[in-house]
């Protein structure tokens, strides 16, 4: 089904946009479950059980709870949608002349691809953004994958194939796409909309990029990123953050080794630098929080299914919580969490190994 060329409006369009949506949603996010009924979260709680988190520190509002892990692990050999573009092993497009909540992937080499939920994909009729993790097995051809409009007032082809500027989405944004699937359309523009409003954005086609692209948030980005970005890299077993912003938990990244989390690692905070911006409520975020929240993940209801092309998904919305993970070959590739409720605790539990009450120094 093809959208009409020309300007989206945000009655009309907006409306129309929205069947679309509701066609997509049946056809993407309606996979069946490989589990039916919540189980107990397979290698998630695996992975929590041998992490450790360090020292906070905190600047403009964000606070960073680096993640350690334990054990050593063979890196795996996956390739990052940077490199996968700039290479030329990866075509990502319009599915049918365009359709709003669906691209077609196709992987053209014999690597497998790693593409993080939240990547920002650039180009074609308007920007999207991918609505959860994939990985592509090597020579998979014209795969549907569901994304989500974060350009509200586009629809006019301005390059054939998507490509990317390196940016994901905030963790308001992903946090929508994975609590509400196919209809969390009308809940992402509204977010987009709201921040450049904040930001005092003039973008004429609604986009969540120009956000970045305004030079007095570029300057304060940039800021950030040089207080911030060497943080967690000071430990060579690193594989994640616990991100605050205003001294509450928003989210976490946590990767199956280090080498993943460093490549991915400037895009998460540069999307936590743009939350930031503007925060008027400033606070630290204290490691045992950090620390807390990760525990929490450990006997939560899990859901699992199979993914898109490999893998296994996992994913749990419960009190407040929302987690989802893909795994492949039993072990968890990343694993992506958002608090739902502002002000919530989370309990300590009864774990029989506190990894996660390690607090390191000199980090």
């Amino acid at each position: 089904m093809n959208m009409k060329k020309g300007k989206v409006t945000k009655g009309a369009g907006r409306r129309a946009v929205l069947a679309f949506l509701a066609l997509g949603a049946v056809l993407v996010f309606g996979r069946s479950l490989s589990s039916a009924e919540p189980g107990p979260g397979g290698p998630v709680p695996t992975l929590i059980k041998l992490l450790e988190v360090g020292r906070s520190t905190s600047y403009r509002g964000l606070a960073i709870v680096p993640v350690y892990r334990v054990d050593r692990t063979k890196p795996r050999d996956l390739v990052m949608l940077d490199d996968a573009i700039k290479n030329g092993w990866i075509e990502i497009a319009e599915l049918d002349g365009g359709r709003v909540p669906q691209v077609r992937i196709s992987n053209l080499s014999s690597r497998t691809i790693y593409l993080m939920g939240g990547e920002i994909l650039t180009g074609a009729r308007q920007d999207r953004l991918l609505a959860s993790d994939l990985l592509l097995a090597p020579g998979t051809k014209n795969l549907v994958a569901p994304v989500f409009c974060v350009e509200h007032g586009r629809w006019t082809a301005v390059t054939p194939t998507f490509t990317t500027r390196n940016n994901i989405g905030t963790s308001e944004l992903r946090a929508a796409a994975a609590a509400k699937g196919g209809g969390a359309q009308a809940e992402i523009w509204d977010k987009v909309a709201e921040q450049n409003a904040r930001l005092s954005v003039a973008s004429p086609t609604g986009a969540y990029q120009d956000a970045y692209e305004s030079p007095a948030n570029k300057a304060t980005i940039a800021e950030i990123e040089g207080r911030m970005a060497g943080i967690p890299r000071l430990m060579e077993d690193t594989v994640g953050v616990v991100i605050g912003l205003g001294g509450r938990i928003v989210s976490a990244d946590v990767f199956e080794d280090p080498s993943l989390f460093r490549k991915q690692w400037p895009k998460i905070l540069r999307s936590a630098a743009l939350s930031a911006l503007g925060l008027k409520v400033q606070g630290e975020l204290k490691p045992e929080a950090a620390a807390d929240f990760l525990k929490a993940f450990v006997d939560k209801p899990y859901q699992s299914k199979k993914g898109l092309d490999l893998g296994m998904e996992y994913s749990c919305l419960d009190e407040g919580i929302n987690i989802q993970a893909i795994a492949l070959d039993g072990a968890v590739v990343h694993l992506a969490a958002f608090a739902q409720e502002e002000g919530k605790t989370w309990p300590k539990g009864e774990q029989p190994e506190p990894r996660l009450r390690v607090i390191r120094d000199g980090c």
